[in-house]
Parts: structure tokens; C-alpha cells; sequence
């Protein structure tokens, strides 16, 4: 009977903790449903996320002050972005732009594709998409055969005496050739000015193209060096490797 009675109570105490556990679930999924409002559950941003003209000049100051605050590929990354985060809000209002921090110095430090452009790329790509590739095609071009820097920013943190054609993408090369032509080290004020100016002539540049795009007016001006060479390369191979050329497999 003794035992009889203390079956019956362990099933009353475990009907009594079923119940507690389902109410306890019942408030939770009340709760999380109240948490899931209109605004949270409707669906992402349609992608790419589109572009309002930005002036270049605007483009230019922004990319050049936050060079310093975190180097090239932010810098260009923020010239871009942060006037369309003021024009256009979300889905850009809530892109954390310090992430792409990581591009700096041909993507941290190991002197690769120049974080400028690299920036540039991630800009584009955000607002057009696959077009964005075009754009990015020529911005390369542009940065790899033009005299740079241009940019004159109203309050140089540094002066530098000159400027030069890179012949190439990649950041040793680019900054290198730099600085032999300057005579500065790397860590020094002149190197630092200089990666900031040509930031911000990237961004400038993007811009450019942009808005040369959002208007229609946009053709691209360089082809695919596939086409050209059987394989992926840049235009300046003999530069690094002299004869040695790897031959494409074709």
C-alpha cells in the first residue's frame, strides 16, 4: 500500500513537472515571437544594392582622412560607402566598414593586389554586382598606367615630391618603386602621405566610373588579359620574372 501510494505521487509530481516544463516553453515562444516584428522578418536587401551619384571631390577627402584611421582599403571602402550611407541608408547604413580593414598593405601586410583596389572592389561589387567587375577592370588599369598620386588634399599631414606610374597592381611593387624614386623608408611620413593620396585618387576614380554607370554613359575600356595572353596575368610579367615566364598550358 506504502508503495502503491509513492508510485502514484512520482506520477503526479512528474504530470506536475510536464505541465510547469510546457507553460515554461508556451511564454518562451511567446516571447521569441514577440521579439520577430515586421521590420526584422522582412526579407534582405535586394542585391546588388544600387548607387546614388557621390562627388568625387567628397569621395577623394573621405578616402584621404581615414587612410589614417585605417589604411587603403578602408579608406577606399569608406570614400565610396559612407556618402551612400547617407543617401541611400540601409541596407548600407548597417555595413560595419571597419571589417574590410583587413585589405591593408596587399591584404594584411603581405603586399599583394593593393588594398586601394581591393577596396575598390568590394565598393563596386556591393552596387553592382557582377557589373561591378568592369568597373574594377578599368580602375586597375587606371591605377596600374597612370602618374600618381594626384589627389591634393586642402591639409597635407606630409609632403611628398613625386609621383609614379606603378606598371602593376600589387602593393610591393607599387609603393616600392615609390619609394626608391622619393629616397624615404617605409614607416616614414612622405610613404604614409603618399598611400593616402593615391587612396583617395582610387576612390575618385571609382566614383567616376560610377557615376558614369548609374547615367548610362559607362563603357568599359579594358579587355581580359585572358583573351590577350591564354591565361590570367598582369602586363608586366618580364618586370619580376625576366625570361622566366611561366608558358600557359593551353
Amino acid at each position: 500500500m506504502q508503495e502503491e501510494k509513492k508510485n502514484c505521487l512520482s506520477r503526479r509530481d512528474a504530470l506536475i513537472g510536464a505541465g510547469k516544463l510546457a507553460a515554461g516553453a508556451a511564454i518562451v515562444t511567446a516571447g521569441v515571437n514577440g521579439l520577430i516584428t515586421p521590420a526584422s522578418a522582412s526579407k534582405p536587401a535586394a542585391f546588388p544594392w544600387g548607387y546614388k551619384k557621390i562627388d568625387p571631390q567628397l569621395a577623394g577627402n573621405i578616402a584621404y582622412e581615414n587612410w589614417y584611421k585605417g589604411f587603403c582599403c578602408y579608406a577606399v571602402v569608406t570614400g565610396v560607402l559612407v556618402p551612400l550611407q547617407k543617401s541611400m541608408g540601409e541596407p548600407y547604413a548597417s555595413l560595419p566598414l571597419m571589417a574590410f580593414k583587413w585589405g591593408h598593405g596587399g591584404a594584411v601586410g603581405w603586399g599583394t593586389l593593393c588594398g586601394s583596389l581591393t577596396g575598390a572592389g568590394i565598393a563596386t561589387g556591393f552596387i553592382a554586382g557582377h557589373e561591378g567587375e568592369k568597373i574594377l577592370n578599368d580602375v586597375i588599369l587606371y591605377y596600374t598606367e597612370t602618374d600618381l598620386p594626384i589627389f591634393k588634399p586642402a591639409a597635407p599631414k606630409a609632403q611628398i615630391k613625386n609621383v609614379n606610374t606603378s606598371d602593376s597592381p600589387l602593393c610591393h611593387i607599387s609603393v616600392g618603386k615609390w619609394m626608391k624614386k622619393e629616397g624615404v623608408k617605409f614607416f616614414s611620413g612622405p610613404r604614409k602621405e603618399r598611400c593616402a593620396r593615391l587612396s583617395a585618387d582610387v576612390a575618385v576614380k571609382t566614383v567616376m566610373l560610377l557615376n558614369d554607370w548609374v547615367d548610362g554613359k559607362y563603357k568599359a575600356s579594358h579587355g581580359s588579359n585572358v583573351r590577350d595572353h591564354g591565361i590570367t596575368t598582369q602586363l608586366n610579367c618580364m618586370e619580376c620574372h625576366g625570361d622566366d615566364v611561366p608558358e600557359p598550358i593551353i
